[in-house]
């Protein structure tokens, strides 16, 4: 076996602790790889594959890196990049090298590497205090935030299927344990087949090393100031995942400046299943944002209010004060259109401070960076300025207008109008910034008439007139004497060279000058780059201030995006109630409404009383509109929780905890699970966990199974709906005999039809009372089936009716037959009080609340009416089941 060269013994060393990512290995100007990586990097991205003494080896150009890098993050690789750090002279020895920074996809920062409208989240889990604790990063933004999910909560694993479904993230760390002993957590990880899995040791997670490295992170004693004790189960993930943020990006993380924790008591419930149907920010078809809410609402200007819309669809608000407050900001905006105009321009000049920040504090900024904080700096305060309302209302103090203003100058000072985008490229810093530098720079812009200055001086010095001042590559610069002048040489000449009708001679100055003029360049870049980093340096000092002002120009980005959309379809502001009703009137799909002809969607009106009829029956045909009106319920009642209007002539609606959408149901062949298993387990998931403060859509409950069976299905999950759970719900249902359940909480509504001859025209109107059809022929006819199978369907559904094809058949079902509550009353009562008691939130509650709590379960076993429940849910203590994440 040959001898390894002294570079790749400095290779073999540098790879053997970055064992587990692709090492680009720095040589002049390419990165190269070697070994297995080489061959794995190949492979990837398509490069040619070579040999040096015999090891295999591949290269990109350095400069041209970065479209290499997202391609291998987009394949789940993690990229360790080692740089050159010191070259000697040629021929002089083996260069300095060392990985300076470790690209995951977690850890992205690059402009170029990142989708400006979404967030790259890296996060750590870990099962604690026998619940579930969750912290995110997006080290491109500096978003730092933890939350748990308790033991007792119903259904943890769906919990965190929303949130990794909302989170989209990109990278995850966790305990090898979790991965390995946990089958249902597992197979939640390895479903999310583009997040990076880092299963670490289970040593590596310990409560007092993460406490003290937060501790040392934000330079507290403790971490009281953020809501945070040693204890605390956040605690545990948040400090791993500072722990692999600095053991990655190489770097001090300033621009981390707070851990936040968000409870389930902040945000209406939307879980994996309910984002999906709803499509809230990706449609069902190609994954993107297209016929979405999203695409519907975002009008933002910024890159950081495209981020914050994203973020209020999927977390609409629960406290009733925090959605009006949000509300009314919207309403200003909303009811004065000039102004919405002038914000929406100044918007649009300001450029992505919150990722500017951050490459600031990871010292990643390069000149026209800091230009672009100096220009969205100024915008900012004059956004900040128009505003009509306090600016604290966004989280931006009027004391820090000040720091903003001395930060704009300093730019202004230093910086040029239009930097280069490299330091290298030179002429960045303004002119009279640095005297030092304005003379190197004078030097090397104007070397000759410095010459020619020097010159005169000497022809006075020495009396000789016809004195010049010459240069060659072998002694440089000189004067030339002529012979008939050589008496008149003055004694601090300095001889170099004697010719035949002269001398050549030298100085003290002229040789300082030749030095200078020779490191003028070299001495003026380098002196730039000096300066550039000061002023780096100082305004990474105000990185908090900076934070604050992109986080309030998000805000007013998204909440203008709210007053403009409302202004541009039409949108008008929900009434927000204390009761459970919810009215809306000429409803609109927020969605659809925008991709028809204008005035083609027929609006419709919705009326659920909390202490009355709140459960309503929906029968119709397909394609009569049942599903967008089951939709539009949903996405109206989302939009009026996140602090917006909405698609209808008035709306009065009760807030709602959760929103369940089972609308259609399909296969989940990887995880072995049919359509009908998918819908049970969604339908279980609903029983389990809705409250009578949630919202309900289900869509055709039964009929991924037999028609008795699955009509059996539907009848009891409608009475334990209407019994049990009492929640506002929407049933839509092709099984005409649940109509005939005629219970007083219970309202049939069907979609209009009017038949002309043979053929039916869909009116998309909701009218009162139950279908007297499913017209499933007559939507095959128009879907184009044979007429012989058309005629044949016909003589079917005759013999099944035993009479005519216009009368719905009838399954035996005993209009008598026991309900759910009374089969064993008993036992459902003992089923509802078991998950209410163990919800019930002890910490939050007062001695009053226990004691009503007991009053009102004595009289539902005593037989007596339940209370009513008006209850504000504005409260975590008000609330009787946990809350979304």
């Amino acid at each position: 076996m040959s001898k390894l060269t002294p570079m790749m013994e400095q290779y073999n060393r540098i790879k053997r602790k970055y064992k587990d990512a692709i090492l680009f290995f720095r040589l002049g100007d390419f990165y190269e790889m070697f070994q297995q990586d080489a061959k794995e990097v190949s492979s990837l991205l398509g490069l040619t594959l070579t040999q040096r003494n015999g090891v295999p080896m591949c290269g990109i150009p350095f400069h041209a890196s970065q479209g290499y890098i997202a391609r291998l993050l987009k394949a789940g690789k993690k990229i360790a990049i080692c740089e050159q750090l010191h070259v000697p002279p040629a021929g002089k020895g083996l260069a300095d090298r060392d990985v300076v920074e470790v690209i995951t996809p977690g850890t992205v920062t690059d402009e170029e590497l990142l989708d400006r409208g979404a967030n790259n989240y890296l996060a750590a889990l870990a099962e604690v205090q026998k619940g579930i604790a969750l912290s995110y990063v997006d080290l491109s933004t500096g978003e730092f935030v933890a939350t748990f999910v308790p033991p007792e909560t119903e259904r943890r694993l769906d919990i965190l299927k929303a949130e990794f479904a909302r989170l989209e993230l990109k990278e995850i760390i966790l305990p090898e344990s979790l991965l390995n002993a946990e089958p249902e957590i597992q197979g939640l990880i390895l479903a999310n087949r583009e997040m990076v899995i880092n299963a670490l040791p289970d040593w590596s997670f310990n409560q007092k090393n993460s406490y003290e490295r937060l501790c040392r992170h934000f330079g507290t004693l403790g971490l009281k100031g953020f809501g945070f004790t040693e204890k605390d189960p956040e605690v545990l993930v948040a400090g791993i995942v500072i722990e692999y943020l600095e053991e990655n990006a190489k770097n001090l993380l300033p621009h981390i400046r707070t851990l936040k924790r968000y409870t389930q008591q902040e945000f209406l419930l939307l879980d994996e299943a309910t984002l999906r149907n709803l499509e809230l920010v990706q449609n069902l078809q190609d994954g993107g944002d297209r016929y979405t809410l999203k695409a519907v609402l975002d009008h933002t200007k910024t890159a950081m209010g495209k981020r914050l819309i994203r973020k209020w669809i999927l977390q609409p608000l629960l406290k009733r004060e925090t959605i009006l407050e949000r509300q009314s900001l919207v309403d200003h905006l909303y009811h004065e259109q000039t102004l919405l105009q002038s914000l929406r321009s100044i918007l649009g000049e300001i450029l992505d401070l919150e990722r500017l920040a951050a490459r600031v504090a990871l010292d990643k900024a390069h000149p026209k960076d800091l230009a672009g904080i100096r220009s969205s700096l100024k915008s900012a305060l004059g956004l900040v300025e128009k505003l009509p309302f306090p600016p604290e209302r966004v989280g931006f103090t009027p004391e820090s207008t000040f720091t903003i203003q001395n930060l704009i100058q300093l730019l202004e000072r230093g910086l040029v109008e239009n930097p280069p985008m490299q330091l290298t490229e030179g002429d960045l810093i303004k002119q009279g910034y640095n005297a030092e530098l304005d003379r190197w720079r004078d030097l090397r812009k104007n070397s000759q008439s410095v010459l020619e200055e020097y010159l005169e001086s000497e022809k006075k010095t020495s009396g000789i007139q016809n004195l010049k001042v010459r240069y060659n590559k072998i002694i440089g610069y000189f004067l030339e004497v002529t012979k008939s002048n050589l008496p008149n040489v003055p004694p601090h000449f300095i001889r170099r060279q004697s010719l035949v009708g002269g001398e050549r001679y030298t100085t003290e100055r002229l040789m300082e000058l030749e030095s200078q003029l020779e490191h003028a360049e070299e001495k003026s870049l380098s002196l730039e780059k000096e300066l550039f980093r000061e002023l780096r340096n100082q305004v990474k000092t105000e990185l908090p201030v900076i934070q604050t002002l992109a986080s309030a120009v998000a805000q007013i980005d998204g909440i203008q995006s709210l007053a403009y959309a409302a202004t541009l379809y039409g949108y008008t502001k929900p009434e927000l109630l204390d009761s459970r009703d919810l009215h809306i009137q000429d409803g609109r799909h927020p969605v659809v409404e925008r991709y028809l002809p204008p005035g083609e969607f027929v609006p419709n009106s919705l009326t659920l009383e909390g202490d009355g009829k709140f459960f309503a029956l929906i029968t119709g045909p397909n394609m009569a509109g049942k599903s967008t009106f089951l939709r539009q319920t949903a996405l109206i009642m989302i939009m009026a929780q996140m602090g917006s209007f909405v698609p209808a002539e008035e709306a009065r609606v009760g807030l709602v905890d959760r929103i369940f959408c089972r609308v259609g149901a399909q296969d989940n062949l990887a995880r072995g699970e049919s359509t009908f298993l998918v819908e049970m387990n969604e339908t279980a998931y609903i029983l389990r966990t809705a409250t009578d403060r949630s919202l309900i859509i289900m869509d055709e409950v039964g009929r991924g199974t037999g028609t008795k069976d699955g009509l059996a299905i539907a009848w009891a999950v409608m009475e334990y709906l209407l019994e049990i759970i009492r929640a506002k719900t929407l049933f839509a249902t092709h099984y005409h005999e649940l109509t005939a359940l005629n219970h007083p909480r219970m309202k049939n509504l069907s979609m209009s039809i009017r038949e002309e001859g043979t053929n039916i025209v869909f009116l998309k109107k909701v009218q009162e009372g139950p279908s007297s059809n499913s017209y499933g022929i007559h939507v095959a006819r128009l879907a184009g089936l044979p007429p012989i199978i058309l005629e044949r369907a016909n003589g079917i559904l005759s013999q099944l009716a035993g009479t005519n094809p216009e009368e719905p058949s009838s399954l035996p079902i005993p209009p008598r037959a026991p309900s759910v509550t009374t089969l064993q009353p008993e036992v459902s009562l003992l089923f509802l009080l078991e998950r209410e008691v163990r919800t019930f939130p002890i910490e939050t509650s007062t001695p009053l609340d226990a004691l009503n709590f007991i009053a009102r379960w004595k009289k539902r076993f005593s037989g007596e009416k339940a209370p009513s429940g008006k209850k504000k849910i504005s409260s975590s203590a008000e609330s009787q089941t946990p809350f979304l994440l």
